[in-house]
């Protein structure tokens, strides 16, 4: 831990000086810029910044150990952190105005789709005005059967095929948000075995009814 003089001990220049010798070492570099050094060199080696608002060691102490910094996913996320990341990044490319979502399946650890909701190719675009539906006023969940848009599960599923899905045999899905009772049948039906999913939504109950019942793995998983 670095500690400066206090400031009534030493005028400003002082305080600035000594500051800049912990920052940056001492004196310039042959190209004239701070020779790297001091703690600005370890500091640009870091992978994890901590702002440390903390008044007392103690308090400091304790909210360390409640970052738990130990923890080997901070270095190499697992695999369950991996994908549900993959799949929050694909939600990004979404183009449905109610919500984005994302989905990855997956087999033995081995991606084989991706998948964002929004219209079919050759509609226009959700966000442009091409579902009705989510651009008018039907709460979540209600008038499904209206909307154009393909679910992120769904183009998934129709990029991978059953072919490459396997039946039982190790696919699992990931999905930013709990799917949906149309999209949880089509899971089930194409052998997916197991579904990772973040978000809730509103038919959780009746998703998990449907996979219960085909015996397939519902769980929930926050990075």
């Amino acid at each position: 831990m670095v500690r400066l003089a206090r400031a009534g001990d030493v005028s400003l220049e002082q305080l600035v000086e000594e500051h800049d010798t912990l920052m940056y070492g001492p004196g310039l570099g042959l190209d004239g810029q701070p020779s790297l050094h001091g703690h600005y060199a370890l500091r640009k080696l870091a992978h994890l910044t901590i702002v440390n608002s903390s008044t007392t060691l103690e308090q400091l102490w304790a909210a360390l150990d409640a970052l738990d910094l130990p923890n080997t996913e901070r270095l190499r996320p697992r695999w369950d952190t991996y994908f549900m990341t993959l799949a929050s990044l694909a939600s990004q490319r979404s183009n449905c105005m109610k919500r984005r979502v994302g989905a990855i399946l997956v087999r033995y650890n081995r991606i084989l789709a991706t998948g964002y909701n929004g219209t079919p190719r050759g509609l226009t675009n959700c966000n442009e005005g091409g579902c009705p539906r989510c651009n008018g006023k039907a709460k979540s969940g209600e008038a499904l059967d209206e909307c154009l848009c393909l679910h992120a599960e769904e183009n998934a599923l129709l990029e991978a095929g059953r072919e490459r899905v396997g039946d039982g045999d190790g696919a699992v899905l990931y999905c930013n948000t709990c799917p949906c009772l149309r999209c949880s049948v089509k899971i089930v039906q194409i052998g997916v075995r197991e579904v990772v999913y973040n978000l809730a939504y509103s038919m959780d109950a009746a998703a998990a009814d449907v996979f219960i019942a085909a015996g397939v793995t519902l769980r929930q998983h926050t990075p």
